[in-house]
């Protein structure tokens, strides 16, 4: 596989997110829906033949599996199909943060935190066991926190290899499942059901507590071992000012004997739940902050569960569907080239002029996130390249990526040695129709109003590089309910445009038009009489 190869004449592959002996996970595009996806290749010549068939089944069973799971918290599979040799599986591409990145950075999560995340987790199990499909590979690596704080489930795969026809070990003779957080029956080879997947659940929030998993051990022998014979651990043992009802709920997960857990993953997360719900401004204070000016908070699905997003957060990086990707500190990231740069700018004008505006805006975006972490973001070529960036998220609809990029952008274009105050302006303008199109109205007819000031210190009002301004002053004024002003700026403009186009021109016609469209709107309003208007 290598980047820009095209599957099914539908998807473009762009990069690698991981691979594996008999696979690989590659970041792509839909080009026909313009999204991001995940691709996951199953390549068969490279599984022993004897192993082929078996492989191959269940390969496509993770595929049905995945699919099959309507539930938020597990990424959707949208297509699967042959590819050459291989198999593919098409997926959400999930932003966000690997559950074990955050551990290894922080060590342990606030108690909100983990709590809110572990109840998450019991709802997708919940809805995975009542369809009879047990996941056995539950661990941080599988676990992902999105933008919105909701928590993703990935790999479903292990759970394709249950049932009665299905043996228990792999063609290697491998338990199935990562020894650090699996259940005693498990590593035991028995039966695994509902109730396994609680031990793991039990084991990661041990280690969101604590900083680490209950057993450690040289050797997955020896971890199985612990797993077995080992007495509890307590997590007060570990961390005091946990509450007595999280201590015991974990200790209760994580018993020997499966009957002893917990009865479902439903019971779970009515005991999580209320320790994950905290008030906004806790949430504010205790919010994960992820770098990059980033952050994440997993309790705001229990406290928005139908939204809204978190307002100006800037949005998270893809990540993979289930292969942990190195971290690399960002002063060991090597900025590209500008010959580099060149070229990603050739290729992001191609897929713009396909109407492929999601695909070239990531494409940009990947090429300038190294250059943002150092100092080479205020650079001529890369503002120009920002620029464009933000320009490629307007034509794609992505508005609140859009005026993030604007607002960002206007404080380093005004920081250069002689700065362009009129693309300064123009980037204000953009910003607050991107305001408004996020439906935040006030603010965007302030920010232009404000605009319209500035600029008319240095030309005249009825200058017509002042047209398209004051028309949006109007339109956004109508839109907050002031039709009155809206037609009384309406008409001024009018007045300026036939001066010096003709009361013809198309721009003069256009404003006509609008008027005409105000009166009507006017007329729609119950005891509105009209009167007290301007007669044209």
């Amino acid at each position: 596989m290598q980047a820009q190869e095209r599957v099914a004449e539908r998807y473009e592959l762009t990069y690698p997110l991981g691979h594996g002996g008999m696979g690989e996970v590659w970041a792509g595009f839909d080009e026909k829906l313009d999204r991001p996806v995940a691709i996951k290749f199953l390549r068969k010549l490279t599984i022993p033949e004897h192993e082929r068939d078996s492989t191959v089944e269940r390969f496509m069973r993770e595929a049905r599996v995945t699919a099959r799971l309507d539930h938020p918290g597990v990424p959707s599979v949208h297509d699967v199909g042959y590819h050459g040799d291989d198999i593919y599986i098409v997926m959400q591409l999930v932003p966000g943060v690997v559950l074990a990145d955050l551990i290894a950075e922080r060590g342990w999560l606030a108690m909100p935190w983990a709590a809110a995340i572990g109840a998450q987790i019991c709802s997708v199990l919940a809805a995975a066991h009542a369809a009879s499909l047990v996941h056995r590979d539950l661990k941080p690596q599988n676990l992902m926190v999105t933008p919105t704080g909701a928590v993703k489930v990935l790999d479903f795969g292990v759970a394709a290899l249950l049932g009665p026809d299905v043996p228990r070990l792999t063609a290697t003779s491998h338990t199935l499942g990562t020894p650090t957080y699996m259940a005693p029956e498990q590593a035991l080879n028995s039966t695994v059901g509902p109730r396994a997947d609680l031990y793991a659940l039990g084991c990661v929030l041990f280690e969101l507590l604590t900083g680490n998993p209950p057993y450690r051990a040289d050797t997955a022998l020896g971890l199985l071992h612990r797993h077995m014979n080992d007495p509890i651990p307590s997590v007060a043992e570990h961390r005091a000012g946990v509450p007595d009802g999280l201590v015991s709920i974990v200790g209760r997960m994580l018993a020997k004997d499966p009957q002893d857990r917990p009865g479902s993953a439903a019971e779970v997360y009515g005991i999580l739940a209320p320790f994950g719900t905290v008030e906004p401004g806790v949430a504010e204070d205790l919010a994960l902050q992820i770098g990059d000016g980033q952050s994440i908070d997993p309790t705001m699905p229990h406290r928005y569960p139908f939204g809204p997003l978190p307002p100006r957060t800037p949005p998270l990086s893809p990540s993979r569907v289930d292969i942990v990707r190195p971290r690399v500190a960002p002063e060991l990231v090597e900025p590209p080239s500008l010959d580099h740069l060149a070229e990603v700018e050739e290729r992001a004008w191609e897929l713009a002029e396909e109407e492929r505006f999601t695909q070239a805006a990531e494409l940009l975006e990947t090429a300038l996130r190294p250059i943002r972490r150092g100092r080479g973001a205020k650079q001529p070529r890369v503002l120009e390249l920002r620029l464009y960036l933000a320009n490629l998220h307007v034509l794609a609809g992505a508005f609140r990526q859009a005026l993030a990029e604007f607002q960002r952008l206007i404080p380093d274009l005004a920081q250069r040695p002689v700065p362009d105050q009129e693309l300064i302006w123009q980037c204000r303008q953009q910003a607050a129709m991107c305001q408004a199109e996020l439906g935040e109205a006030a603010e965007a007819l302030r920010e232009l109003e404000a605009l319209l000031a500035e600029e008319q210190q240095t030309m005249p009002s009825g200058s017509p590089g002042l047209f398209a301004l004051r028309q949006q002053i109007a339109m956004l004024a109508a839109g907050v309910g002031d039709v009155t002003a809206a037609r009384n700026k309406l008409m001024e403009l009018l007045g300026d445009i036939g001066a010096r186009q003709g009361p013809q021109s198309p721009a003069a016609v256009e404003i006509q038009a609008l008027l005409v469209h105000l009166d009507r709107l006017d007329e729609s309003v119950p005891g509105e009489t009209g009167g007290g208007r301007e007669e044209r």
